[in-house]
C-alpha cells in the first residue's frame, strides 16, 4: 500500500523492566528468545543431592516420545547444551507453580526444578514427561522453561486435576480398525467384523496435545461407522499416521478433501485424534462465507500454520504484525496466491479477549492496527464483520498513548490517512455514516 510505505513494522524496543534487567537469557535453537514465566521468588530449596528413588525417565520413554526430543539447544555463549528430561512431580494450578523430578537435574542442582504455570500445559497430569532447560533465577535456584512436554506414559492412568477425562461419545475415541501407522482404513468400505471389533474396544482416555492447532484436509470418513481420517504434514512427520476423526467433531456438512483445523489429542496408544475441528477455519475478505470447496495455495497454507502457531504461543503482537503485512498494510504487497484471504479476521477470530490482547501490544503496533482496520472497514462489504471491525477500532484507538514517543513522528499522517479511510468507507457503508459526522472520526477516541 503506497500511502503506507514509510511507516516500518518492526517494533520499537521498550526498555526493560527493573525487575527483569538482572536475569539472565539464553537464546533458543533457531534464534527464537527465552520467554516469561521465571519467578525469582519462588520457595526456598532444600538441596538434598542423593538421589536414591529418584527414576531416570529415559528409558521408560517410546520410540515416539525420543523422536519428539530435541537434544541440544545453543546457550547465549554459543554452547550447545543438552536439555534435561523429567516428570511433573508436583503442580499447584492455585499458587501457580511446581516441580519438576529429574535425575539429571538433582545431581547438577540437588533438588527438583521449579516449573511456572506459564510454562504448564493445560490439562497437566502429574507423571507427564518434559524436556526442558535450567535458567538460574538470582537466588540460585534452577526453574524450568523452554519446555517441550512429550505425551503421557501409557501406564499413566490417574486423572488428576487440570486433566481431562474421556466422557462417552465425546471425550472419549478409539482408533478405527486396520489404522496402521500412515494408513487410512476410512477411505474405502469398513468391514462389518471391523466395526464390531472397534465397538466392543474398551474406552479410551485421551491427553490433549501441547501443540499448536493444525490445518489439515478431510482424507476420509464413514457416516455409517463413524469415523475418518484427515491429512495433515506436520502430524504426519510426527506420529507417522493420519489423524483419526470421531464422528462426534464432524459437522453437518462435509467435503472430500475440505481443509480443516484442529486441535490433537492422544488415546492410551499414543495415537493422534482430531479435537474442536474448526470447519470453516480461513475467511475470506469482504464476505462472511467460507469457500470450503477451494484449495488453498502451499505458500498461503504456510502463512496460516505461522499464524496458528504465533497465537498458541501468546505472541499477540507479532500475529498482528504478520498479518498486517500479509493483509498487504504497512508497504507490503498482498499475497498473489490467494488475494481474498482475510490474514487479520483469522487472527481476530482467534483472540479469546479484546482487552487482553490491545494491552499486549506496544503503541506503535496499536496505531498500525488501526490504520489496517480503517483500510479495510474501506473494502468491507459485510455487516457482521463491519460491526466487529468497528468494535476492535474504537478499543484499539482509545488505548494509543497519544505522547509516546514511539508514535510521535508518524502520528499526524496516520491520522490523515485513517480519516480518510472512514470517511471513504462511510459513503458506502451505512454502519459508519454516524461515526463519521462532519468528519470528526478518530481524534476523539484517543487517550491524551
Amino acid at each position: 500500500m503506497a500511502e503506507t510505505a514509510d511507516i516500518s513494522t518492526s517494533v520499537p524496543e521498550e526498555e526493560e523492566s527493573s525487575e527483569g534487567a538482572n536475569a539472565p537469557k539464553e537464546k533458543k535453537s533457531g534464534g527464537e528468545s527465552s520467554s516469561g514465566g521465571f519467578n525469582v521468588d519462588a520457595p526456598a530449596f532444600k538441596p538434598r543431592a542423593d538421589t536414591t528413588g529418584v527414576e531416570d525417565i529415559m528409558p521408560k520413554l517410546s520410540q515416539r516420545h525420543k523422536q519428539n526430543l530435541r537434544g541440544f539447544y545453543q546457550a547465549y555463549n554459543g554452547e550447545y547444551v543438552s536439555y534435561y528430561v523429567g516428570v511433573l512431580k508436583t503442580f499447584n494450578a492455585k499458587n501457580g507453580y511446581g516441580f519438576v523430578e529429574c535425575k539429571q537435574a538433582k545431581e547438577d542442582w540437588g533438588v527438583d526444578v521449579f516449573v511456572h504455570k506459564n510454562n504448564v500445559p493445560t490439562p497437566w497430569t502429574l507423571g507427564q514427561p518434559v524436556e526442558f532447560a535450567v535458567q538460574v533465577n538470582l537466588k540460585g535456584q534452577p526453574q524450568a522453561y523452554d519446555c517441550n512436554w512429550l505425551p503421557r506414559l501409557p501406564q499413566t492412568n490417574a486423572v488428576t486435576p487440570g486433566t481431562t477425562p474421556g466422557l462417552p461419545g465425546k471425550g472419549r475415541a478409539q482408533q478405527g480398525p486396520g489404522s496402521a501407522p500412515g494408513s487410512a482404513p476410512g477411505s474405502g468400505p469398513v468391514s462389518a467384523a471391523g466395526a464390531q471389533a472397534a465397538a466392543s474396544d474398551k474406552p479410551e482416555e485421551e491427553t490433549l496435545s501441547n501443540e499448536p492447532r493444525r490445518l489439515g484436509t478431510l482424507k476420509s470418513f464413514s457416516s455409517q461407522h463413524g469415523y475418518g481420517f484427515i491429512s495433515c504434514p506436520e502430524t504426519n512427520q510426527a506420529y507417522k499416521r493420519d489423524v483419526y476423526l470421531d464422528k462426534s467433531q464432524v459437522g453437518e456438512s462435509w467435503q472430500w478433501n475440505q481443509l480443516l483445523e484442529f486441535s490433537v489429542s492422544f488415546n492410551e496408544r499414543g495415537q493422534p485424534q482430531a479435537r474442536h475441528v474448526n470447519w470453516d477455519p480461513v475467511p475470506l475478505i469482504g464476505t462472511d462465507a467460507r469457500d470450503v470447496k477451494r484449495n488453498f495455495a502451499p505458500k498461503t497454507l504456510d502463512q496460516l500454520k505461522r499464524l496458528l502457531k504465533l497465537l498458541h504461543e501468546k505472541n499477540n503482537e507479532t500475529a498482528v504484525v504478520t498479518a498486517i503485512d500479509l493483509q498487504g498494510g504497512s508497504g507490503a504487497e498482498q499475497s498473489q496466491e490467494d488475494p481474498d484471504v482475510d490474514y487479520l479476521f483469522f487472527v481476530l477470530d482467534r483472540f479469546s479477549s479484546k482487552e487482553e490482547t490491545i494491552k499486549s501490544i506496544k503503541d506503535f503496533v496499536k496505531m498500525l492496527f488501526v490504520l489496517m482496520l480503517s483500510r479495510t472497514l474501506k473494502l468491507q462489504k459485510s455487516r457482521t464483520k463491519t460491526l466487529r471491525l468497528i468494535e476492535w477500532f474504537e478499543a484499539a484507538s482509545s488505548k494509543i498513548q497519544m505522547q509516546s514517543e514511539a508514535i510521535q513522528p508518524h502520528i499526524q499522517d496516520v491520522l490523515r490517512q485513517i480519516n480518510q479511510h472512514i470517511m471513504g468507507a462511510a459513503q458506502e457503508n451505512v454502519e459508519l455514516q454516524d461515526k463519521a459526522a462532519n468528519g470528526k472520526v478518530l481524534a476523539p477516541l484517543f487517550v491524551k
